[in-house]
């Protein structure tokens, strides 16, 4: 889903039409021959049903009630793409993510969406192999470690990003 429309297949996307989707796209206006209004992909992508939300196209977009329909319909894993995908009016942890936290395993968004500051921090190193197997590598272990991190003090598959964040904050006090 985009501003101008969406696509919704219930029984998901294989790489190929991803691929497709992507490359068809209209600057970066999706093009398909079953593209709906915004308005009607919107409406429905809420309530499709899935196990995995990546909230990835803006910032401050998810409401309180799309998480909640997406729970009602079976979610289990949010994992950001979109730095402050909720919309709280906080940048770090406001009603909306502290809801959907404690009702599912939130990923928090500055451990999902670090790749591209990881990359940049990996190829300021001295004597890094630039490739894109050690870049992607390096960037992953990051993300891994990191997640690690938590489940060390959190076992539980919710309350993840609070926990992530208060490990965070206490590295940097």
């Amino acid at each position: 889903i985009d501003g101008h429309g969406g696509v919704i297949k219930t029984d998901g996307y294989n790489e190929k039409e991803i691929v497709e989707l992507m490359l068809n796209r209209d600057g970066m206006a999706l093009r398909a021959n079953n593209l709906m209004s915004f308005e009607e992909a919107n409406k429905k992508l809420w309530s499709v049903g899935a196990e995995i939300f990546i909230p990835a196209a803006a910032s401050r977009l998810v409401s309180k009630e799309n998480v909640e329909t997406l729970i009602d319909n079976g979610l289990e894993v949010i994992s950001s793409g979109a730095n402050v995908p909720f919309a709280d009016k906080e940048i770090f942890f406001g009603p909306i993510l502290d809801f959907a936290d404690s009702h599912v395993s939130v990923i928090p968004d500055f451990i999902a969406n670090c790749g591209m500051a990881r990359v940049f921090a990996y190829l300021m190193g001295e004597n890094v192999e630039i490739t894109d197997e050690a870049i992607f590598a390096d960037t992953s272990n990051t993300i891994k470690h990191a997640m690690e991190k938590v489940h060390e003090v959190n076992h539980a598959q919710t309350n993840i990003t609070k926990k992530a964040l208060e490990l965070s904050i206490g590295q940097l006090v």
